[in-house]
């Protein structure tokens, strides 16, 4: 398969509901996919998600060190199944 040397386009606002995750893009384009994708944002409180940053094609979630790009939307990718785990594992203390 031919590589495409078209960077992917920056994100110039992100929305998330109870439910989706959705990217507003440069070129005009809104793209989405369901929340449950990205269980670290499905599991985190919505102060959590209310404060990200946007740096071109990308978003990133400091408080729970998540980082989603543009291309992982479009592509429909769904978060690593190891920081899925994590994110589980950070509401759902083991009982010691």
């Amino acid at each position: 398969m031919k590589q495409n040397n078209t960077p992917p386009p920056d994100v110039v606002a992100v929305k998330i509901t109870d439910d989706r995750l959705g990217f507003d893009l440069e070129d005009g384009r809104t793209v989405s996919v369901p929340l449950a994708f990205y269980p670290t944002l499905l599991l985190a409180s919505p102060q959590e998600r209310a404060h990200f940053e946007i740096c071109h094609s990308s978003v990133y979630w400091p408080g729970l060190d998540c980082d989603i790009s543009s291309e992982c939307l479009l592509r429909g990718a769904k978060e690593a199944r190891k920081f899925a785990q994590k994110a589980r594992r950070r509401v759902q203390p083991t009982a010691a």
